[in-house]
């Protein structure tokens, strides 16, 4: 069955302060594929086609984007009833931990988060296979607290809408590039 793509439309907010909550982060929020991770207590953790990135200080992140102007996303997610920033950073990381690196077919940049909102959330995430299908949906269960950008125009973005067969190129792009260095 072919899904219907629509456009998600993200709302800015003012800009919060990435040390503290949590938040799903779109790194090149442009391309297509973006690439996505998330900030749990002032520390970046994402899974790549290098391999895992974790507890890597988000001022490296902010760092980064600046000096390349690189568009990035912060989603904000309310936060959890029970458990700490500490806990669910040391559970994200356990999530990150299952995938030695993002390849064709076994895991994306998605999976680690899809695991920890099924894990900490209780989520039912078996259908959602990509950032706009995952955001829609923690949004209509409020946990998206707010949203903020750098780099990016809010007032055209819109969330890339892209197929599995992007992000199986966008990975031998990337893995390419990684070679070629």
């Amino acid at each position: 069955m072919i899904k219907e793509q629509t456009t998600y439309r993200l709302t800015f907010s003012p800009a919060q302060d990435p040390l503290k909550g949590v938040f799903i982060v779109i790194v090149h929020a442009t391309r297509i594929p973006p690439h996505i991770g998330m900030v749990i207590a002032g520390n970046y953790h994402s899974l790549s086609v290098k391999g895992q990135n974790i507890n890597v200080p988000v001022n490296t992140l902010l760092k980064n984007s600046a000096l390349r102007k690189i568009p990035t996303v912060f989603v904000k997610i309310k936060p959890h009833l029970t458990f700490s920033e500490d806990y669910l950073n040391e559970h994200f990381i356990t999530n990150v931990r299952q995938f030695k690196r993002v390849d064709k077919g076994v895991a994306t940049c998605l999976s680690p988060l899809k695991l920890f909102f099924e894990e900490v959330y209780s989520l039912h995430l078996n259908d959602v296979n990509y950032l706009y299908e995952l955001l829609p949906l923690l949004d209509s269960v409020g946990l998206i607290e707010s949203t903020t950008s750098c780099h990016l125009d809010e007032v055209t973005y819109k969330l890339p809408i892209y197929t599995n067969k992007e992000i199986n190129e966008g990975i031998d792009q990337v893995r390419k590039d990684f070679k070629d260095q």
